[in-house]
């Protein structure tokens, strides 16, 4: 394992292997960035950390479509929505 600062982590994918038993005692405090053949290939995160990051993520993603759902809706006209009737007719249901 090499460290980079306080709170990151390189280790290699085989050194991975042979250390998890203490490498995921420093995942709580450090984020761990697994390298193969000297190229940086995942990082292993606390999974509190990835569900908390994951909620902001999607958060973030609702708001945006939200806010083109709006903007779109306030720049469109009657013609350019079709009739729920007309799609069901033409789809037979």
């Amino acid at each position: 394992m090499f460290n980079i600062d306080d709170d990151t982590v390189l280790v290699g994918a085989t050194e991975l292997r042979n250390n998890m038993p203490k490498i995921s005692k420093d995942i709580k405090l450090k984020k761990i960035i697994v390298v193969k053949k000297g190229k940086p290939f995942a990082v292993l995160t606390d999974f509190d950390e990835f569900q908390e990051k994951e909620e902001i993520i999607n958060t973030f993603e609702d708001l945006v479509l939200g806010h083109l759902a709006k903007e779109r809706d306030e720049h469109s006209s009657d013609s350019d929505f079709i009739d729920s009737e007309k799609i069901e007719k033409k789809l037979g249901i």
